[in-house]
């Protein structure tokens, strides 16, 4: 049985046994595993520090000189000069053999050790057959020499140099300084003698250039003026062609314009006169409209006259038709008014003359006591009448100095009493005093009299009427006391 060997495409893998040695590089092989046996030798790119410590010069200047080596196994065939590079790039199998042969199976260490040594040797040696002059002024020389002395060996050893750069060179007794030193004034001065000889040159320059420019600017100047008046006269004959043109469209637009404006106008007036003729058209229709309607308001106002007169008609008819009814009616009214006061005339007057007739016959039988009756039953009206100014009094100030002002009104007020049968006697011609003493003495006649008087003064034995304790009342009793002696009454009859 074996195991699968795989490689990647930066490690050779290389399988040893009986079958021989198989290389294996970015693919896989198969191992048996008690017969053969796999190792590894690694493709990649090893950097390398060199550095060369007190190493002697041609002239037996000690100096250090340090560099950086980039140093591989030359895995791949590289195309002689003139050959055609294949599309494919094919492994170098035998230096890959060479470099096998001398560190398979031993580390990166070791190998790194192994190349450095080579490489420093080698630096020494080139050191040794140079100057410093020769090592400070050319380096890329002293780099070119150490390729080519370590290509052999590197070859050989199945590796080959990539790259080599020489990093610094120094000295520990300030040789390469003070060689520096001088290489610097030298530098300076050849500086300065250079910008001087560069500052006169560039004046030169400077001015032949601003001359040449200022050449350059009066031709172009001129050229320009030149230029621009060319292009002025152009621009003025354009001008010029143009003002034609546009003058000779103006007269064309114009000549348009007049044609347009005179044809406008005809269809203006053309339009008018339709116009004209239409709104004339239309006062003939408004007119014959008008006519219609003027006839058609004639015919209704007509009609509107003889419905009014016949309603007027109608309304007197009506009116007068009320007033009749009405005047009847009144008539009626007045007639039954009439009637009905006549009918109560008629009973009042038969109802007075009944009266008047009891009044007669009562006045025949009695004779003057009748009216002495009559004068006698309206003499408690005259004194109410007398008294009543006083009944309204609330309060009464009587100023006197013989205190009796309240008896003075009551003589007042009897005196005023005593004096209605002179008044009586005066107006009628009857004499109440006479007619009392005369009947005074006729007991019949008396009799009547005193029940007359009796009913007169109510059912009360001959007692005096009741009259209120009021100021004004009380006056009244006076009164009446006063006509009642006055008049010759006494309250126990005539």
């Amino acid at each position: 049985m074996g195991n699968i060997v795989t490689s990647p495409p930066n490690k050779v893998s290389v399988i040893s046994g009986p079958r021989g040695t198989r290389m294996i590089i970015g693919g896989c092989g198969f191992k048996i595993w008690c017969i053969e046996t796999c190792q590894s030798l690694s493709l990649e790119l090893m950097t390398l520090e060199i550095k060369s410590h007190g190493a002697e010069t041609i002239r037996g200047v000690r100096v250090n000189c340090g560099s950086v080596a980039q140093i591989k196994v030359k895995a791949l065939k590289v195309p002689a000069a003139g050959e055609v590079a294949p599309a494919t790039a094919e492994y170098d199998y035998p230096s890959i053999t060479v470099a096998s042969t001398h560190f398979l199976g031993h580390d990166e260490d070791h190998i790194r050790e192994a190349i450095l040594r080579t490489m420093e040797g080698h630096q020494r040696q080139i050191l040794g057959t140079l100057t410093v002059e020769e090592i400070y002024k050319d380096r890329a020389a002293f780099s070119e020499r150490v390729r080519e002395l370590v290509h052999d060996d590197l070859k050989d050893m199945g590796f080959q140099l990539v790259s080599y750069t020489v990093t610094h060179i120094d000295d520990e007794n300030g040789y390469m300084e003070s060689l520096g030193a001088t290489q610097t004034a030298l530098v300076k001065r050849e500086a300065e003698e250079g910008k001087a000889r560069n500052d006169a040159e560039a004046r030169k320059k400077v001015s032949q250039f601003n001359a040449d420019a200022e050449m350059a600017t009066a031709e172009a100047t001129r050229e320009a003026h030149i230029a621009v008046n060319t292009q002025k006269q152009a621009e003025a004959e354009s001008d010029r062609d143009l003002n034609l043109k546009k003058a000779e469209y103006e007269t064309q637009v114009n000549r348009a314009k007049a044609e347009a404006q005179a044809a406008g106008q005809i269809e203006k007036e053309r339009q008018e006169q339709s116009v004209v003729k239409e709104k004339t058209q239309q006062k003939v229709v408004e007119a014959q409209v008008r006519l219609e309607i003027t006839d058609r308001e004639v015919e209704r106002q007509k009609k509107e006259l003889e419905g009014h007169s016949m309603a007027q008609l109608m309304q007197e008819r009506n009116r007068a038709e009320a007033v009749r009814v009405t005047a009847t009616a009144e008539a009626d009214r007045i007639k039954m008014l009439g009637e009905a006061e006549a009918a109560a005339v008629l009973a009042s007057g038969n109802a007075d003359a009944a009266v008047l007739e009891k009044k007669a016959d009562a006045w025949k039988e009695y004779g003057d006591a009748a009216l002495v009756q009559l004068i006698v039953d309206k003499m408690p009206e005259l004194a109410t009448a007398m008294a009543a100014p006083l009944a309204n009094t609330k309060e009464m100030v009587f100023v006197s100095n013989e205190g009796n002002s309240a008896s003075s009104l009551t003589g007042d007020v009897g005196r005023m009493m005593s004096q209605l049968p002179a008044t009586v006697h005066a107006l009628s011609g009857i004499d109440i005093r006479e007619i009392m003493k005369r009947k005074t003495n006729a007991t019949a006649k008396g009799a009547i009299g005193g029940a007359a008087l009796s009913a007169m003064l109510g059912p009360s034995d001959a007692a005096e009427p009741e009259i209120s304790n009021e100021p004004g009342q009380t006056i009244m009793r006076e009164a009446f006391s006063t006509a009642r002696v006055a008049g010759g009454l006494s309250y126990d009859g005539i």
